[in-house]
């Protein structure tokens, strides 16, 4: 990435971590589990958090394209504020549930509109082809933050309790706003696609995706990506307790399931070819995946799910700037935000997969492979895919 760049984007850089300092996430499991919520329940809560995010995801892209990115973003850290309040103040599946939608609000309001806001940081200043370097580079000052918190969050644990790191987490959440309200908005032209009802909103973002048909199958395979991601962000915990891991490497599993993401936006920020990116990091995930079906060690089971979120990592960077190349700026969250829709309905048909198969982790693995195989319908268009600058 160039130094114009890297000047455009540090302040972004600088909340990106410190808004993904989430100490609660590594033992969120952990702390359902202590108040009584069943194996079964925790799937509920999961179907919970990704089905609301589909009610959401949309209008809330919408939000972001007609009104405000970034304000738009604070909105996103006033609802992660709200889900630990929540928490802290009540212990029971009702107000596990009612956090879990207000993590989807959360998430939602997120979806897409970070993207957003990074190409159009970079187009105002005519340095949109450092797309792919810029958000592999956020991605890697966002996980970093998620490692720091997840290592964090075992130590927390051990000098208080499961409450201790929602108290914490408090701290980044307020900042996160702060830093937000203090940073650039840039200037969107509006033109007749993103005005009238919200409906001709979408609809002109919809359009635009239609209208290639190399695009439509970039659409879908990062819409796969991201619902065999989701698969296993939302279930790892659950495959790893069936798997019987040890509850003290819960820590441990998420920091390193952070570096393999970390690792995975850095690849994708150095390797040019888009291809070659796209080829090695989907033979990381055949191969962990089925990995997973078979081993039963912790360690073993650690390492492949590093692989796995290093591959989908790289993969879903590359999908994702072909996508923002071919997009209007003023639909430019919106268009993400229905790739997001797209998402959430694999991972839901994933999780009733799942459940139908009786939430073993076996299911969890073979159900997220399905879904990642899937994604080689970019073969067809491979020579089309953008090369990074």
């Amino acid at each position: 990435m160039n130094q114009n760049a890297k000047n455009i984007l540090r302040p972004l850089y600088v909340w990106a971590f410190i808004e993904a300092l989430i100490f609660w996430y590594a033992i969120e499991k952990l702390l359902w589990s202590s108040a009584g919520i069943t194996f079964e329940q925790i799937v509920v809560l999961g179907v919970i958090a990704q089905s609301s995010q589909v009610l959401i995801e949309v209008p809330s892209s919408i939000i972001a394209d007609r009104w405000s990115r970034r304000k738009t973003l604070m909105i996103s850290s006033v609802f992660m504020l709200v889900a630990i309040v929540i928490v802290l103040s009540v212990q029971s599946f009702l107000s596990f549930a009612i956090m879990s939608l207000m993590w989807a609000f959360y998430y939602a309001f997120q979806s897409g509109t970070i993207n957003a806001y990074i190409y159009d940081l970079l187009k105002e200043k005519n340095e949109q082809s450092q797309y792919r370097k810029a958000v592999s580079r956020y991605a890697t000052f966002q996980l970093s933050g998620l490692l720091v918190s997840s290592i964090g969050a075992s130590i927390l644990v051990k000098v208080g309790n499961y409450f201790t790191p929602y108290w914490v987490t408090i701290i980044p959440s307020v900042s996160a706003i702060i830093i937000l309200w203090r940073m650039h908005e840039p200037i969107m032209e509006r033109t007749e696609q993103s005005m009238g009802t919200a409906i001709h909103h979408v609809s002109s973002a919809a359009r635009n995706v239609l209208a290639k048909k190399w695009i439509i199958i970039v659409f879908v395979s990062l819409a796969l990506a991201m619902g065999g991601r989701f698969i296993w962000y939302e279930y790892y915990q659950l495959y790893s307790i069936d798997q019987l891991v040890p509850a003290v490497l819960f820590g441990f599993m998420l920091a390193m399931i952070h570096v393999g993401n970390i690792l995975g936006a850095e690849f994708a920020h150095r390797v040019k070819n888009p291809n070659t990116v796209m080829m090695l990091s989907l033979g990381l995930l055949f191969v962990s995946n089925l990995s997973l079906l078979l081993v039963n060690w912790s360690f073993a089971i650690i390492i492949f799910l590093t692989m796995c979120f290093f591959g989908s990592q790289a993969v879903t960077i590359v999908l994702d700037e072909n996508l923002q190349h071919e997009t209007d700026s003023e639909l430019r969250a919106t268009t993400l935000s229905l790739m997001g829709l797209a998402s959430r309905i694999v991972f839901g048909i994933g999780a009733l997969a799942i459940i139908i198969a009786g939430s073993t982790s076996e299911s969890i693995a073979l159900t997220a492979f399905a879904v990642f195989v899937c994604v080689l319908l970019y073969i067809p268009i491979s020579k089309r895919l953008v090369s990074a600058k």
